[in-house]
């Protein structure tokens, strides 16, 4: 068409460089290919990769920050040598010793009319705590003692009489002394049986106190009855000795009434003695249970009394420590109403055997009480050191680490790091324990701040303490 180009013509007409010509679309990939050759484009690049390299640096640092271990302040303290001990605790109730403890009554039973000592009174052996009514026990010894009068007079008429009498008196004499021993035993048998029913009337409430009294001096009458008789028939016996030519002599006789005499007066004095109550012991009075007007009897006990000079506390151990145990090892003692004093004792005696039923072993430790603070009865718990160490290295057991059935402890090293160090462990005494074997004295531990530490972690040292132990 005219005033159009032709177009073929004018490509016809271009210079041909050896590459086809791409419409004006294609024209893109060419202007691609330059940028990424051009120094702007390649500045960038390298100035990324230089960003990411540099952050990779910055956080690489960072994370080495993060990962710094901690410097740890501790406190140390070196070793020392002392003396440490291993104990057993035990457990008991203060008694007296054996032997220094009584529970008593009247040795005759009575009516008594005074008690001399109260609970609390600290009494000699052989003091008397109380009287019984002696009034019927009196007669008896002045009955007695007419016996021996009236025997002593026999003995000396025998003595001076300078002829035997006839032999007809003299066996008169003799049976009518018989006839009355005979009759004396009888009353003293009727008297006895009386006695017995009216004691049985009063315990029924039948019959009135003063009975049994009246009964019982009836008894003791009729008994010293029996006295004044054997000594009559020994009398008459030594006259018709000289009648009847018997081959014994007046002297001997006679001799022999009066012994009897004397011997009956010495059982009624003993009798009457036994009407007063008196301590066995040495001691304290700890229960009293009668009163005045009261009635005793042998089988009730009237007092109790305790030395507490010394105390013993009886405690059961578990039969481990029965070959650890002896005789003189040390205790410590505390008791309840003194919880800030310790009080010292020994083991006196450990016992043989073991007790099956619970394996414990009975040990008696004794204290000394020469003020008398402690008393019987009380609870206390006892320490018995059974292994004494001299001369140990010792450190407080808070320095100690343990791993499963090993101990450590951390000593510091120059560079302010510690060293994980195993120790063998001896034995614990109050709040330090021997180191047997890893530790030399003086070296120092950590004592705080010693958990979490590892072998040649950084420390800051504060301060020191002392490490031996408290006596």
């Amino acid at each position: 068409m005219p005033g159009i180009p032709n177009t073929d013509e004018h490509m016809a007409d271009a210079p041909d460089d050896g590459e086809p010509e791409s419409p004006r679309r294609g024209f893109r990939p060419s202007y691609r290919s330059s940028l990424l050759r051009s120094p702007l484009f390649i500045g960038i690049v390298a100035a990324f990769f230089l960003l990411i390299i540099i952050v990779w640096l910055v956080m690489r640092r960072g994370g080495e920050t993060l990962t710094v271990e901690p410097i740890v302040e501790v406190e140390v303290t070196p070793s020392s040598r002392a003396e440490v001990r291993e104990y057993v605790e035990a457990a008991g109730t203060l008694n007296a010793m054996p032997g220094h403890e009584a529970s008593f009554s009247a040795a005759t039973s009575g009516r008594v009319t005074h008690v001399l000592v109260q609970v609390g009174t600290y009494v000699r052996a052989g003091q008397t705590l109380a009287e019984l009514d002696k009034s019927v026990l009196a007669a008896q010894v002045q009955q007695a003692q007419a016996a021996l009068q009236q025997a002593r007079a026999t003995a000396a008429q025998a003595r001076s009489t300078s002829g035997p009498p006839s032999r007809t008196v003299a066996v008169d004499q003799v049976r009518q002394a018989e006839d009355a021993l005979v009759q004396a035993r009888a009353n003293l048998t009727q008297a006895q049986t009386n006695l017995a029913r009216v004691k049985r009337l009063y315990e029924r409430g039948i019959a009135a106190r003063k009975e049994v009294d009246e009964a019982e001096t009836q008894a003791t009458v009729a008994t010293a009855a029996i006295g004044q008789a054997q000594s009559a028939l020994q009398a008459a016996r030594v006259n018709a000795a000289r009648g009847m030519g018997e081959a014994r002599t007046q002297a001997e006789v006679t001799a022999g009434g009066v012994s009897a005499a004397a011997a009956a007066l010495q059982a009624a004095r003993a009798e009457l003695s036994r009407a007063s109550i008196l301590s066995p012991i040495n001691g304290t009075v700890t229960q009293r249970s009668v009163n005045d007007g009261e009635t005793v009897d042998p089988a009730t006990p009237a007092f109790e009394v305790i030395d507490a000079s010394s105390l013993d506390l009886v405690a059961n151990l578990p039969a481990q420590y029965l070959g650890r145990l002896q005789t003189g090892d040390v205790a410590t003692v505390k008791v309840e109403p003194f919880p800030d004093r310790e009080f010292t004792g020994g083991v006196v005696n450990v016992a043989p055997s073991v007790d099956p039923q619970t394996n414990t072993v009975a040990v008696r430790i004794r204290l000394a009480n020469p003020k008398g603070e402690l008393k019987a009865g009380l609870f206390a718990n006892a320490k018995i050191a059974v292994e004494i160490h001299q001369d140990a290295v010792v450190v407080p057991e808070t320095a100690l680490v343990v791993e499963g059935d090993e101990s450590f402890v951390f000593v510091p090293r120059q560079g302010n790091t510690v060293e994980k160090r195993r120790v063998t462990v001896g034995i614990r005494d109050s709040g330090h324990a021997e180191i047997a074997e890893g530790l030399k004295e003086a070296e120092r531990v950590v004592t705080t701040g010693a958990f979490g530490l590892s072998d040649g972690a950084k420390i800051k040292i504060l301060e020191a303490a002392s490490t031996e132990p408290k006596p």
